[in-house]
């Protein structure tokens, strides 16, 4: 008959587990990484054709405090770790969303346990106002906004957005340094031609990362004079030329521009002026552009380019471009052709019979140093090249 191993035991006959004789530190850092798992971000790689995050499985917003109640030493543990309790993500499952509407009550209940607990620390804010009433929501934690430190909005469509902005107009933000808004549902048809209702208009001295997914570029009209990160996701209603040069003006520090979206849209809605003036990026270091295609249409990557002067530049990154695209692009900018994936002297050629006649650009890269092509082919393998 086979026996059960026996399991160690303290001095006193208190059997520990494995997990139990983890050691303090360890402990810790694992507690930490939990806290650090996304619970409802958009991680669908097929965005914009299907929802990003509203058909997700549903994670419990309050597992530090289910990670409390496993057994004495946890406990203790946790509650010596303010940090872990500053992570606070407002969000529910669907089926609680259909039955309890705006009880908050049953539905945020363990809020106040994880404002107390998180102490004085920066605080992390995910609101998902697809489930959540946001007005009454943000009653909750706005008492605690000058804590706020990074901000997570979710909403369900661009049309909701101006629905959600009037309740963060006045909204303290002395320690934001990081905003996201990202609507779940992006497409033609789903839009609301009233500019956004400036927000925020107390100031965030200290923000410095905005990354917009579905949301207009012209987002607010506040200066952003400390920006330093600035990633725009399917945004293609840019404001006209002027407006656009106003507002990367009023951000003389940006650094990191990331550009994904459908650029003729893009083009269309900037209107450049027939004398060619730029919008001057001076400290621009890393430009990422990924192409997004509504239509099979070409993306003339040149011309969004050459809305800009980048005298900066060290880093490059162009994504899901066709090989004429890429030959256009080096035929205006000092780049090696062959940085293009699986480069093919004989594609080149044919693409070199059909390409659009483009107009010369002046513009260069004098300090660019890496350069990274992805073709827009499935599967594409990133060509690479590095410069002196």
């Amino acid at each position: 008959m086979l026996q059960r191993p026996r399991q160690p035991s303290t001095a006193r006959g208190v059997r520990h587990t494995p997990v139990q004789n983890l050691p303090h530190e360890l402990l810790e850092r694992i507690f930490y990484v939990i806290t650090r798992l996304p619970r409802t971000l958009p991680v669908d790689e097929k965005y914009p054709y299907r929802p990003l995050f509203s058909k997700m499985p549903y994670f419990p917003p309050n597992s530090i405090m289910i990670l409390s109640q496993v057994c004495i030493r946890w406990r203790e543990t946790l509650l010596q770790m303010p940090v872990v309790w500053s992570f606070i993500h407002l969000t529910r499952s669907l089926e609680s969303h259909r039955r309890l509407r705006s009880n908050l009550g049953r539905s945020l209940d363990w809020l106040s346990t994880y404002l107390t607990r998180s102490r004085d620390f920066p605080l992390h804010i995910t609101l998902d106002t697809t489930r959540l009433p946001i007005d009454a929501t943000l009653s909750l934690i706005s008492p605690h906004s000058a804590r706020w430190s990074t901000f997570t909005l979710f909403v369900s469509h661009i049309g909701s957005l101006p629905l959600a902005l009037p309740s963060l107009v006045h909204t303290r933000l002395p320690r934001l340094q990081s905003l996201s808004i990202t609507s779940d549902i992006y497409r033609e048809g789903i839009v609301c031609y009233d500019p956004l209702l400036p927000f925020f208009v107390t100031g965030t001295p200290q923000l410095t990362n905005i990354r917009l997914t579905g949301v207009y570029v012209s987002w607010n009209a506040l200066p952003l004079a400390n920006l330093r990160i600035l990633e725009l996701h399917f945004t293609s209603r840019w404001p006209d030329f002027i407006a656009l040069r106003n507002m990367f003006n009023s951000s003389p520090r940006l650094r990191r521009l990331v550009i994904h979206d459908d650029i003729a849209s893009i083009l269309r809605h900037v209107n450049q002026p027939l004398d060619n003036p730029t919008v001057s990026l001076a400290r621009l270091k890393h430009l990422e552009i990924e192409v997004y295609r509504n239509r099979d249409e070409r993306a003339d990557v040149v011309g969004l380019l050459g809305l800009f002067s980048l005298p900066s530049l060290q880093v490059l990154v162009i994504k899901a471009v066709k090989i004429g695209e890429w030959i256009q692009i080096t035929e205006n900018y000092a780049l090696p052709v062959e940085a293009f994936p699986n480069y093919d002297h004989a594609d080149s050629r044919r693409s070199l019979r059909d390409r659009h006649t483009v107009r010369r650009l002046p513009h260069s890269f004098p300090f660019l140093s890496a350069l990274t092509v992805t073709s827009a082919l499935v599967t594409p393998r990133a060509g690479r090249s590095q410069f002196g």
